[in-house]
């Protein structure tokens, strides 16, 4: 009863902004429900690749993805997401209290960040008299004219979250887009569908490099086997439905959007870890 509504509540988040489930379900699976800690991260990691890959879908059929660029990222990551699988052997089994719970500060602040880009994009409107349409990307208009030092930093930047994805895994949807927007100057949509892409790539490796740590008896569970396709399809439902609403916003709107969705995930996931500390 609470996992399929927070289920679908991840897939709003992840269609906003590419948001991961991991602050969400991990201590939930984990610390409530009493999952081993590499079950409870290969099921987070399928959650994050399935919303990416339902955004993937809608981000085609209106052309907001940039393919050659997020193909290309993706690869990249995937050498530091090895290493970061690899370093978790040695981590996990040693931390697992780390998992039991995460803050949502960092969400929350993000949240308000958006907001205030909202904010000046409502400024903006307002000064030229104009109201802003849905997003439309030109890729290349994006990158060209940027600092080379800047746009470079986009490599250093997905290679410590990749490393991060293979240790933790965590999704990194959210950090892929930021990303995007910071160093290659991507627009709100832009950044998020192409971090889709890198983000799909990303924790369908991650998710394989999971099963395989997971001990012998884990899954032994049937209701458990189930249970995780369930919970992976009513995320991505919830990924469905909120890229209906936020594909169809302008962009002022849709940092607004991102801006609420963000900080109220962060707010849930805050109130989750105070109670799971509780218990």
């Amino acid at each position: 009863m609470l996992l399929i509504p927070l289920s679908v509540f991840v897939g709003i988040c992840a269609s906003a902004i590419g948001m991961t489930a991991w602050p969400l379900i991990v201590p939930l699976l984990f610390v409530f429900s009493g999952f081993n800690i590499y079950l409870t991260l290969f099921i987070s990691l399928l959650m994050d690749c399935g919303n990416a890959l339902v955004m993937m879908r809608v981000a085609g059929q209106r052309k907001l993805m940039d393919i050659k660029l997020g193909v290309r990222l993706a690869l990249f990551a995937l050498l530091w997401i090895a290493a970061g699988i690899f370093a978790g052997t040695f981590f996990i089994p040693e931390n697992e209290e780390m998992f039991r719970g995460a803050a949502g500060l960092i969400s929350i602040l993000f949240g308000l960040a958006f907001l205030i880009k909202g904010w000046r994009a409502r400024c903006r409107r307002l000064n030229d008299g104009v109201l802003a349409a849905p997003e439309v990307a030109c890729f290349e208009t994006h990158r060209r004219g940027l600092n080379v030092y800047r746009s470079s930093l986009i490599y250093p930047a997905v290679a410590g979250l990749g490393f991060q994805i293979g240790l933790f895994g965590i999704g990194g949807g959210m950090w892929h887009s930021v990303f995007l927007m910071v160093f290659l100057g991507y627009p709100t949509l832009a950044g998020t569908c192409t971090a889709m892409l890198i983000t799909f790539i990303s924790t369908l490796f991650a998710a394989c490099g999971m099963f395989l740590n997971i001990p012998a008896g884990a899954m032994d569970n049937q209701l458990l086997v189930q249970l995780i396709p369930l919970i992976v399809a009513m995320s991505m439902l919830g990924t469905r439905m909120g890229a209906k609403i936020s594909y169809a916003l302008s962009e002022e709107y849709t940092n607004y959007l991102i801006g609420g969705v963000v900080i109220v995930a962060g707010l849930a996931a805050t109130l989750q870890k105070l109670l799971l500390q509780s218990l």
